[in-house]
């Protein structure tokens, strides 16, 4: 019986050597290759993307470049140029200038209500006018006083009146004589209440401190105004005013060329706006600081002649001249091109730029004559207009697709 039921046990039992054991790794199989098929399309897509990279155009050489020691960027400024606001808070109600209005030194360029202005300046007025009269008054009182105090003294001396009779007359002149003085002091003062109160009505009324054009407007009749404020642009500001006769190009030089910088060295002057053209200029100011974050300084270079249509805040390049050119040298063209100095690589000894042509790379080899400045010339290279990569980062490789960032944008 037993023996029986022990063959039932054995019946029910799994044979394990029939199902072998799992192994543990197969069960990362599937995830481990679904993670190196992700990893494989993100690397395919890093490196089919278009990467951006900066471009900037090769140019011809400007006028009397041929001469120029070393050029810097910058732009046009003015020496007198000022945000006008009030002395005084108030409500606007007239701003009688425009933009583009050129405007003469005390001109009348916008009104504050100066009702309560008028109201404080009539108020002082009246207050000065009666302390004229108690002033009057106490004037008189005091005459009489001295007049009593000399009858007295001449009485005394004659034994007519007592000691204490003159004692008396020389009290009250001398009381009187303190509230003449305590008038004339109070008069002082109200006059300069006055004043001040005039002062204050006066400043409703904004004048041009300086001769010059009006380039913004900033404030219409109706806001209200705090007197001129200054660290964030516009606040209390009515019109922006620019003497278009001090303008100057105000350029940025690195500190390792500022050496060879001097007062009074001929420049010329590039324009954005007008890039065929060169116009005379001299060095005028050295700041004498240095722009930490940069690593430069300001240099102000003033034109010779101001040449018309010129505005502030226009792009320029100013080319720092060896020395003056006649105007058979200005006249004259350089026949090597330009391109920004950091466009040009090395690569197996030899001198190229990347050129973008319909949004692809191709390296073409250059010639370089020398470096001017942050640009270099070159005997051999691109044709005027070809866009190049500046900067170019070691990765890029002749014929990939590239997005295009203009120097600047």
């Amino acid at each position: 019986m037993a023996e029986a039921q022990a063959q039932r046990l054995n019946a029910l039992r799994i044979d394990r050597s029939a199902h072998p054991r799992r192994r543990p790794w197969r069960r990362w199989l599937l995830p481990g290759a679904i993670l190196l098929v992700l990893a494989l399309l993100v690397t395919a897509m890093a490196v089919n993307r278009s990467p951006t990279v900066r471009v900037a155009e090769v140019r011809e050489a400007r006028p009397g470049e041929q001469q120029t020691e070393l050029s810097a960027a910058g732009y046009v400024s003015s020496r007198r140029r000022s945000v006008i606001a009030p002395q005084v808070p108030g409500r606007l109600v007239e701003v009688a200038v425009e933009e583009g209005d050129a405007v003469e030194k005390g001109q009348v360029l916008a009104r504050l209500d100066d009702r309560d202005a008028r109201v404080g300046a009539a108020r002082a007025q009246a207050e000065l006018q009666a302390a004229s009269q108690r002033l009057i008054a106490a004037q008189a009182t005091a005459t009489r006083a001295r007049s009593d105090l000399g009858r007295a003294e001449q009485l005394a001396e004659a034994g007519v009146v007592t000691r204490a009779s003159l004692e008396e007359a020389q009290a009250g002149a001398q009381a009187s004589s303190a509230e003449e003085q305590a008038a004339m002091a109070q008069l002082t003062a109200l006059r300069r209440a006055a004043e001040a109160a005039e002062l204050q009505r006066s400043h409703t009324v904004v004048r041009a401190p300086f001769s010059g054009t009006v380039v913004r407007k900033l404030a219409d009749e109706g806001a209200v105004l705090a007197p001129a404020a200054l660290e964030q642009e516009n606040i209390g500001g009515i019109v922006e005013l620019v003497d278009l006769g001090a303008l100057e190009v105000e350029a940025e030089v690195s500190e390792e060329q500022l050496p060879r910088i001097e007062l009074g060295k001929p420049a010329l002057v590039f324009l954005d706006a007008y890039p065929d053209q060169a116009f005379r200029a001299k060095v005028r100011s050295i700041r004498p600081a240095i722009d930490r974050s940069k690593a430069t300084a300001d240099v102000n270079v003033e034109f010779e002649e101001i040449p018309p249509g010129v505005l502030p805040d226009m792009g320029a390049r100013v080319a720092f001249l060896k020395e003056e050119l006649s105007p058979e040298a200005l006249a004259e063209k350089d026949a090597a091109l330009r391109v920004p100095a950091t466009a040009v690589v090395e690569r197996e000894g030899q001198s190229l730029v990347w050129v973008v042509e319909d949004g692809r790379l191709k390296r073409q080899p250059v010639q370089v004559v020398e470096k001017v400045g942050d640009e270099v010339a070159l005997a051999k290279g691109p044709p005027p207009g070809t866009q190049v990569v500046v900067a170019p980062e070691a990765r890029l490789r002749p014929g990939r697709k590239v997005k295009v960032q203009t120097e600047g944008g």
